[in-house]
């Protein structure tokens, strides 16, 4: 015996099938992952910033637009980038954002602390720095990596420093 629909019926199980994939395009399509910051194409100067994202919950970041070697960030995650060029997208529960690029200005900076038999200098900047030092009418040359600091004679003029 075959079981025919009434026109009620088929009318609740037509609904129901508009409720369920409204349901699922709804999912799919309003959550779609956003980046927000960095901005498309900015220059970050300073490299210790956050990203902005929305309804995902993966920061992906790579050298190259194919993303062949990438770098995954969750929340909480951190990184230091050396300065250049940087594809990032963000990653969701069932797609991905666009696709968007920033660079990392280089920054050269050196800090001299003060003692009373030595001085520090300390490269503060994003990349290894030249430095040079003059005393007395001599000047020598020496490098500094990022990060790290010298001890330095408190008798020297100057100091002066370009990117290595």
């Amino acid at each position: 015996m075959k079981y025919k629909l009434t026109n009620i019926e088929r009318r609740v199980l037509v609904v129901q099938i508009v409720l369920v994939f409204g349901i699922l395009g709804y999912l799919f399509f309003a959550n779609t992952p956003s980046a927000i910051f960095p901005i498309a194409g900015q220059v970050v100067s300073d490299p210790d910033f956050v990203f902005e994202i929305e309804n995902g919950n993966t920061v992906v970041i790579s050298v190259d637009k194919s993303f062949s070697n990438p770098i995954k960030l969750e929340e909480g995650s951190e990184v230091i980038l050396p300065p250049g060029t940087y594809y990032w997208k963000v990653r969701g529960l069932f797609k991905d954002s666009e696709i968007r690029e920033f660079v990392i200005e280089s920054n050269v900076g050196l800090n001299l602390r003060e003692g009373e038999e030595k001085n520090i200098l300390e490269n503060s900047g994003n990349v290894d720095v030249e430095v040079s030092e003059k005393r007395k009418g001599i000047t020598t040359d020496f490098s500094i990596s990022v990060g790290d600091s010298v001890e330095v004679d408190t008798k020297s003029e100057s100091y002066e420093g370009e990117q290595k």
